[in-house]
């Protein structure tokens, strides 16, 4: 047997895979029985592609044309052809798979063993489809500088200027410390801002001395027109 022979195995679904022993320079395949390989399904075309020998023994495999192409390993075959190399998988339309098969393999393995090791090669090592990962967009946020998180639709309104932090004096512009308030009260203490982390407390008025009864709180009246 020569070193340089091959055979295409071919496997209809639903059939025993059939081994076509390539002789001489050219092989014609497809569905009409006028081809070297018969390949009757539906999806196949009647003159499909062919197998073509150069000078030196390479085997080439050329679809001029197919309703539903011819494939080498994943590589679409057009009409300039593709090299073929021992054990290469061919897909004749989209259902009918074939290998490229040294003479010499088929010798030593059987058929049935030979077609079947090649599929699980196929199921094992065949592509898969990685999960496409969908980018959700995070609703941009803005940190204050006492530390509270706010979302920036909070912070500026479409149109309109930014609104105060939360927490912050109305009518203060940004970057800007409220003043003081000056409002008097019982005892005439104006009221200060609370030191950071304080709470607001109203001053606290001095008790009265021992033996005076405390006095009521003043309330001035309106004045008339003309005092």
């Amino acid at each position: 047997m020569s070193e340089n022979a091959f055979s295409l195995i071919v496997s209809i679904p639903g059939e025993e895979p059939a081994r076509h022993d390539l002789a001489g320079d050219s092989a014609t395949f497809g569905r009409s029985p006028e081809n070297d390989i018969q390949i009757l399904v539906a999806e196949v075309s009647v003159r499909h592609g062919r197998l073509v020998r150069d000078g030196g023994g390479a085997w080439r495999v050329v679809d001029p044309g197919s309703t539903n192409g011819t494939q080498v390993n994943g590589q679409r075959v057009g009409p300039e052809g593709v090299a073929l190399n021992p054990m290469d998988r061919l897909l004749v339309g989209t259902v009918v798979p074939a290998w490229f098969v040294p003479s010499t393999v088929l010798a030593a393995t059987p058929l049935a063993e030979l077609v079947a090791s090649l599929q699980k090669v196929v199921k094992e090592t065949g592509p898969k489809t990685a999960p496409v990962a969908v980018a959700v967009a995070a609703t941009p946020v803005a940190v204050t500088p006492g530390g509270t998180t706010v979302r920036l639709e909070q912070v500026r309104k479409p149109g309109g200027p930014p609104a105060p932090a939360p927490g912050a004096a109305p009518g203060v512009p940004p970057g800007v410390a409220p003043k003081p308030l000056q409002q008097p009260l019982p005892g005439g203490a104006p009221l200060k801002p609370p030191a950071p982390g304080q709470a607001l407390r109203p001053p606290t008025a001095a008790p009265p001395a021992p033996g005076t009864a405390p006095s009521a709180p003043t309330i001035p009246l309106p004045k008339k027109p003309g005092q």
